[in-house]
């Protein structure tokens, strides 16, 4: 049944490329993993070399061998789409298309991205850039989707807010091509009590009154360092943090999202998934052994 639930709930990680990325699925296959999260290029710069056909094809066989039924690309941390710095816009807006079509190269089945910080503008001028900025490579033909990440809140980052991120995907064109990732680190530490049944069972009400269960296409899945409504992005290993065990098994015990990509994003990376693992099995050993 523990095997059953986890890969039912698309159990992933973040996973290096080192190498290529065609080597990230065998990676991923290591942990059983139905799903994984990759960066196409380093993301910390803003350029990357073109994918050699080779790899691409690679990666695709490798995708199917190892059985990788989710795959998502997470956008460079140095994208700002929010910003409104005409000449920040202008790399952003070069960048970001080219993640996208990278995804669409490799067949990967969503882009995450943060969308970003408001800086000197209000919200409703960042809400709008970050509408239009995905407005743009939604245009590029292929089925990759977006995905704005939820956030912390930390500085002046918007999307920690559920009616922000609602804003942004009402000025969308093709609702299609977007959806949200809900990173349960990041939820908790803008606000929201995710980690009691009660709080939770709230939460993600308003999440469907204001946004709609239907466009959370994927998740997350962290623990958090700091507490609740901290605004402090800062992951911890699953079970080890402020939203705990009991908070974790909120999401992987939720009916509604099986089939849902759950990519852990933790501190230790693949040297600490096992752990992560553990904890996940120990919370669908106690449902097993409370039916």
């Amino acid at each position: 049944m523990i095997a059953e639930i986890r890969d039912e709930i698309l159990l992933g990680g973040h996973i290096s490329t080192a190498g290529g990325i065609s080597k990230s699925p065998e990676r991923a296959a290591v942990f059983d993993f139905g799903s994984m999260q990759v960066f196409t290029k380093n993301q910390m710069q803003w350029r990357a070399k073109p994918l050699p056909d080779e790899e691409i094809d690679r990666f695709k066989e490798n995708r199917t061998k190892f059985n990788i039924r989710r795959v998502m690309a997470h956008a460079s941390y140095l994208l700002n789409l929010a910003t409104q710095k005409p000449s920040l816009q202008e790399k952003v807006r070069a960048s970001f298309a080219e993640e996208m079509r990278r995804a669409i190269q490799l067949d990967i089945d969503y882009l995450t991205i943060h969308p970003g910080s408001t800086g000197d503008s209000n919200i409703n001028m960042a809400v709008s850039n970050v509408a239009n900025m995905v407005n743009e490579v939604t245009e590029i033909p292929g089925r990759t989707m977006v995905l704005l990440e939820t956030s912390a809140g930390q500085g002046h980052t918007v999307g920690h807010r559920f009616e922000e991120l609602a804003l942004m995907l009402d000025q969308v064109e093709d609702k299609t091509r977007v959806a949200v990732c809900f990173d349960t680190c990041h939820v908790f530490a803008a606000g929201y009590d995710i980690k009691s049944r009660e709080g939770y069972g709230e939460t993600m009400d308003n999440f469907d009154s204001v946004i709609g269960l239907n466009k959370l296409e994927a998740f997350h899945l962290n623990d958090s360092k700091k507490e609740m409504g901290s605004r402090i992005d800062r992951h911890e290993q699953l079970g080890e943090g402020l939203l705990g065990a009991e908070g974790i098994a909120n999401f992987i015990l939720d009916k509604r999202f099986r089939g849902k990509p759950f990519i852990m994003e933790t501190p230790k990376g693949e040297l600490g998934y096992s752990e992560d693992i553990s904890v996940l099995d120990n919370i669908l050993k106690g449902m097993s052994d409370e039916s």
